[in-house]
């Protein structure tokens, strides 16, 4: 009984002596991190705005072309939304009270 209480002790002082190390180990591999040049970041803010911009013109195009699509899929009607989903989009279309779920692979 003293023994497994005694093990018990052992284990547990070596669990927390072990958190702070933990701890430093992580903080100096962020430093690290934080110390290496950022290459693929762009520079300036604006490079990052120039960035997102571009971004959004393109999820734009993909799912007006995804919406195209469908429609053609589908024989015309009316597109009620375009989600993204994975590599692609799924559009929701309506045609004479019917509603379709079409699925398109992305580029």
């Amino acid at each position: 009984m003293i023994r497994a209480v005694l093990l018990m002790c052992a284990f547990l002082s070596a669990g927390l002596a072990s958190g702070p190390a933990d701890a430093r180990s992580r903080e100096r591999s962020r430093v690290a991190e934080s110390s290496q040049p950022r290459e693929q970041q762009p520079e300036s803010r604006e490079e990052r705005r120039e960035d997102r911009r571009e971004q959004r013109r393109q999820r734009r195009d993909g799912s007006a072309d995804a919406a195209r699509q469908a429609l053609q899929r589908n024989g015309g009607g009316r597109v009620l939304s375009v989600e993204p989903l994975g590599p692609g989009y799924r559009v929701k279309v309506i045609k004479d009270g019917e509603v379709r779920l079409h699925e398109i692979q992305g580029d």
